[in-house]
């Protein structure tokens, strides 16, 4: 599905969640110089620098079977520096960005049960190849298809200190196909409020996909399309 509105600053009263764009336009000092040239920062994107880790990642998933794949490359990225490099999960500062038909699955299965939209959605299991529908196996709480180990969820992810840029042009969007068609900015606004507190931690609503996709780049993150 196709979505192309933006972000309102009071969709954002989650707490933790990094504001987008469209909140403040102020340039934060100073600049950071890439090559030839000074590269503005914004305050939206100052978190990229709060992640501790040395080693940057940023894994880009814009549809459904790119979100398990970026869930596998997390896992094998931790899993690999720790085998193969003695580091810890620590050392590493990852990012999966959800962005375009990949979005919906950063939200909780109580989000996918409340609402048809979700529950209809049809996807590939990473196992088995086959379609399924009902529940977000990326997320802890789904029984039919069961949620996978928690390990291999988002939440298993955040505890190990993976981080998520999720896109605000297609939350958007989502929240105003739930609404309805006609619905008013407060019933639009209330489901986006639903949906933002739904994410899993360490999540961080940007402007859109990919602006966070870019701005990794110029904050010195290697960027993989899952």
């Amino acid at each position: 599905m196709r979505r192309r509105t933006f972000v309102s600053a009071s969709s954002l009263s989650a707490v933790g969640l990094v504001a987008p764009a469209a909140v403040s336009a102020q340039v934060t000092a100073p600049s950071r110089t890439t090559g030839d040239r000074d590269v503005p920062r914004h305050p939206q994107d100052a978190w990229y620098d709060t992640l501790v880790g040395k080693h940057r990642l940023f894994l880009d998933a814009t549809t459904s079977d790119e979100a398990g794949e970026a869930l596998g490359y997390a896992w094998n990225f931790l899993r690999a520096s720790q085998t193969g490099y003695n580091l810890k999960d620590a050392d590493q500062a990852v990012i999966v960005c959800l962005r375009h038909d990949a979005t919906q699955f950063a939200f909780s299965n109580d989000i996918w049960a409340r609402y048809d939209v979700l529950k209809k959605e049809k996807y590939r299991h990473p196992d088995s190849g086959k379609k399924v529908k009902g529940g977000n196996i990326y997320r802890p709480g789904s029984t039919s298809p069961e949620s996978l180990p928690e390990g291999f969820t988002w939440d298993g992810l955040a505890k190990r200190g993976v981080h998520f840029a999720i896109c605000g042009v297609a939350t958007r969007g989502l929240a105003s196909m739930i609404a309805g068609k006609g619905a008013s900015r407060e019933a639009v606004e209330q489901v986006m409020d639903e949906l933002v507190a739904a994410l899993p931690a360490n999540a961080h609503l940007m402007a859109s996909g990919i602006l966070a996709t870019q701005r990794a780049a110029e904050y010195g993150y290697t960027v993989v399309k899952a």
